[in-house]
């Protein structure tokens, strides 16, 4: 049996050019000619190449905890390994929010070892360690001065979704979801636009129709209920993503609400099963798979290339209008 000694010697190539343009790895760059003098090579000597795994390896800190998961997520993970794949690269550890948080034994060994991280979001505090195991960054919906982002404008996407439920003639507009772990609250850009275009539009300002459920679903049914039970008036809800609009149109139907007409709903994501929701969900369309995709793509750029890029990359978003709103008004 032939060696990858013996191809070299024939090809007049190194051995390490060999295994680079054998595994195709994608940092390499050889002359056409130098490939075409080793797959000859290969085939005159019948060589059989065991191909190593990929030189990338990929880390994703997500923003999962134990009792909260959303589809968000597994699209922008989807993203990332859509790429990924066809890019000689893997993703080799996924690691929860809680899970880093606890940071248990183990998992920092397993974070060095890799080449790079995608990052949707970190405990406070995190950073630092994140930049002591100097590992090239990409952030995903989640603006970190200094990194490298890949996200969408919040501000503008939220303002469509307020400016769609002001055209409908809502004027007490509920919102139940969470900020990020990073912001607080009252300081979101989702509150800040809620607010200011309440203001623009002359509506008072009502603390009691807000709720911070934290993005934990079952705290979300039960401020559904309560804030029915204390403000019956409430005419729509903006929920904080399309999960937790699942959560209130169900709670909804158990009181039996009828949605737009009694009251209406709007979420934020336009996950897979939102337009098959009973009624089809209003709600905000983001790009999650493609913020994976090009995440991906400029991550395995700065570990190809070993250098550090300081990108802020905003993808379009679209308003998705249907039937858990009321129509816009004339």
């Amino acid at each position: 049996m032939s060696t990858i000694r013996e191809v070299a010697k024939e090809a007049q190539v190194s051995i390490t050019t060999v295994s680079r343009i054998l595994s195709n790895d994608p940092s390499f760059h050889a002359s056409e000619e130098t490939r075409r003098r080793v797959m000859e090579a290969v085939r005159a000597l019948n060589y059989q190449y065991a191909a190593k795994r990929s030189q990338i390896h990929i880390g994703c800190i997500m923003s999962l905890t134990y009792s909260y998961s959303d589809p968000y997520f597994n699209d922008i993970l989807n993203g990332i390994q859509s790429f990924c794949s066809g890019h000689n690269a893997y993703i080799s550890l996924i690691v929860s929010y809680a899970q880093f948080h606890e940071m248990k034994d183990g998992l920092e060994k397993q974070l060095s070892e890799l080449d790079g991280l995608i990052i949707t979001d970190l405990p406070e505090g995190r950073l630092d360690f994140i930049n002591r195991i100097n590992k090239k960054l990409v952030f995903v919906d989640n603006y970190i001065n200094g990194c490298c982002n890949v996200g969408y404008n919040e501000i503008f996407a939220n303002q469509l979704v307020m400016d769609h439920l002001i055209a409908c003639g809502y004027r007490k507009i509920a919102y139940i979801g969470g900020p990020s772990d990073y912001q607080e609250f009252d300081a979101s850009p989702r509150m800040m636009v809620y607010r200011e275009t309440l203001r623009k539009n002359g509506i008072p300002f009502d603390p009691d129709i807000i709720c911070d459920c934290s993005w934990d679903h079952q705290l979300c049914a039960r401020q559904t209920r309560e804030l029915l039970a204390r403000r019956p008036d409430t005419e729509v809800i903006f929920a904080g993503s399309d999960s937790l609009a699942i959560v209130i149109l169900a709670q909804l139907n158990q009181l039996g609400l009828r949605c737009p007409e009694d009251i209406g709903v709007a979420g934020f994501n336009d996950i897979d099963l939102a337009s098959s929701f009973s009624p089809p969900l209003t709600t905000l369309r983001l790009p999650s798979i493609e913020m994976g995709k090009v995440a991906a793509r400029v991550l395995i750029e700065q570990i190809t290339t070993n250098t550090s890029q300081n990108l802020q990359i905003l993808l379009p978003v679209e308003l998705k209008i249907r039937s858990s709103t009321r129509k816009i008004r004339g």
